[in-house]
C-alpha cells in the first residue's frame, strides 16, 4: 500500500468533523445522511453501562506503531501423471509416475514503523518496513470501524520471502533447492464481529481508541472472517517455472465462522479530576480472545504459464477446515497519551480435493491434490495520544 493512499484515507478522516456543523441543520438528503453517518462515528450507545465503559471526550487518537509481522505459507502437492499411448487410455497401456513437490516461504521477522489517525469509531493505520532496501514492497495497511457491540476491521500485509523447496519423483532422490528471487506473500483479512455482552464490554479497549474498560467484563462473540493469502513466484526464476510446470500464482480464498470468548481484566483504574484536559486520568486493561472456526467456503486458484503470453487458470475446490484467531493485548493511558501492545494470530488453511487435468493433446494425465497453510503473526507496541 503506497503512502500516497494512506494519507488520502487520512485526509478523509480530517474532514469527519465538518458533520457536525451539518447536524444544526436539517439540510438536503446528502448533508442528513452526512449528519447520519457523523452521529453514529462520534456517538456510543445510550444503553450502555457506563460503570463498565468510558468514552473519552477527546476525539482524536493518534499512534506511532512499531510492528513485528511474520508470514507463513506452506504448499504440498501429490501429483500422479499417467502417460497413455494416443487413443488409448485403457489402464493396462498407461505408464504412472508419482511425484511429491512442496514450496515453503522463508519465515523472518519484518519490523515496520507505522503511523494510525483515529477519530470516534473509525481508524486506519498503515506502515512501511524499516531499513528495506524497496520499502515499498514490504508494508502493511488496516481500516477499521468499531460500536459497542459490532465492528469491521480490513487487514492487508505484503511481504517478499525467498523460497525453499523440495521435489520427490518415484524411483529418484529427492532434490531440495531455493528460489533464485524472492517470492511475494499477500494476506488479506477481513473481519465482522458482533457482542452479546457489548453492553458492558469493549471489544477494542487495548487498542488505543477513544473508549475504555474501566471495570473487568467479557462478552461471548461471534467472527466471520475473509481470508485470502495469495502466494506468486518471481517469473524470472526459470528454475522455479520448471519444477512448477510453469505454475507461478497460488490464491486460496476462504470464509470461515466461529464463535468464541474475549475477556478485559483491568486490574487498575482511575478517573480523570478534569474530563475536559484528561487529566489524572489512569486506566489499565488487559485483553484476551480466542476464537476457534470452520471455514464454509474454501477455495484455491492457481496460474500457470503457457508460453506467448498465454496463463491458464485452474479452480481447486477445498474442504471444510478448522481455522484459528487469537488476540492478546494491554493498554495504559496516563493523562491524554497510552501505551499500546497487541498480538494478533490468524492461521487457515487448505485440503484440496483430488483434480485431474489432461495435457498434450489428452496423451498426459495429471492427477494432484494439493494443501497449503497460511498464517501471520502481528506484535505491535504504540504510542497513543489523545486530542
Amino acid at each position: 500500500m503506497r503512502i500516497k493512499h494512506f494519507l488520502f484515507l487520512a485526509a478523509l478522516l480530517a474532514f469527519l468533523p465538518a458533520g457536525s456543523s451539518l447536524a444544526q441543520n436539517r439540510g438536503s438528503l446528502p448533508e442528513r445522511l452526512v449528519r447520519k453517518v457523523y452521529k453514529s462515528i462520534t456517538t456510543l450507545n445510550p444503553q450502555l453501562d457506563t460503570s463498565y465503559i468510558s468514552k473519552s471526550p477527546l476525539p482524536w487518537s493518534f499512534r506511532i506503531d512499531n510492528t513485528l509481522v511474520t508470514t507463513g505459507a506452506n504448499l504440498n502437492s501429490d501429483i500422479n501423471v499417467t502417460e497413455y499411448q494416443p487413443g488409448d487410455h485403457s489402464l493396462h497401456n498407461g505408464t504412472d509416475v508419482r511425484a511429491s513437490f512442496d514450496t515453503r516461504l522463508q519465515r523472518h521477522l519484518h519490523k515496520k514503523v507505522g503511523l494510525s489517525v483515529g477519530y470516534g469509531s473509525l481508524s486506519v493505520s498503515g506502515g512501511l518496513e524499516l531499513g528495506a532496501k524497496n520499502p515499498g514492497k514490504n508494508s502493511f495497511f488496516s481500516f477499521s470501524y468499531r460500536r459497542p457491540t459490532f465492528g469491521a476491521t480490513v487487514r492487508f500485509i505484503r511481504l517478499q520471502e525467498y523460497l525453499d523447496g523440495s521435489l520427490s519423483v518415484e524411483g529418484v532422490a529427492p532434490v531440495t533447492f531455493t528460489s533464485d528471487f524472492p517470492g511475494t506473500m499477500r494476506t488479506l483479512t477481513g473481519d465482522v464481529y458482533y457482542l452479546f455482552n457489548g453492553r458492558r464490554f469493549d471489544y477494542n479497549a487495548t487498542q488505543g481508541c477513544n473508549v475504555d474498560q474501566i471495570r473487568s467484563a467479557g462478552s461471548f462473540m461471534t467472527l466471520a472472517k475473509y481470508l485470502q493469502g495469495d502466494l506468486l513466484m518471481d517469473k524470472r526464476d526459470k528454475f522455479m517455472l520448471t519444477v512448477t510446470e510453469g505454475l507461478f500464482s497460488y490464491t486460496t480464498q476462504q470464509v470461515s465462522l466461529g464463535i468464541g470468548y474475549s475477556y478485559n481484566f483491568v486490574p487498575y483504574h482511575r478517573d480523570s479530576d478534569d474530563r475536559r484536559n484528561w487529566i489524572g486520568y489512569r486506566n489499565l486493561t488487559f485483553n484476551l480472545t480466542a476464537i476457534p472456526m470452520a471455514s464454509v467456503y474454501n477455495h484455491m486458484y492457481s496460474l500457470e504459464e503457457l508460453g506467448d503470453g498465454k496463463v491458464n487458470k485452474t479452480k481447486l475446490d477445498g474442504t471444510i477446515v478448522p481455522t484459528f484467531t487469537f488476540r492478546s493485548g494491554l493498554s495504559f493511558s496516563w493523562n491524554r497519551f497510552g501505551l499500546v501492545g497487541t498480538v494478533v494470530y490468524n492461521r487457515f488453511g487448505f485440503d484440496g480435493m483430488s483434480t485431474t487435468i489432461w495435457r498434450d493433446n489428452n496423451k498426459l494425465k495429471n492427477e494432484f491434490k494439493t494443501d497449503c497453510d497460511f498464517d501471520d503473526l502481528t506484535a505491535k507496541i504504540s504510542l497513543v495520544v489523545r486530542l
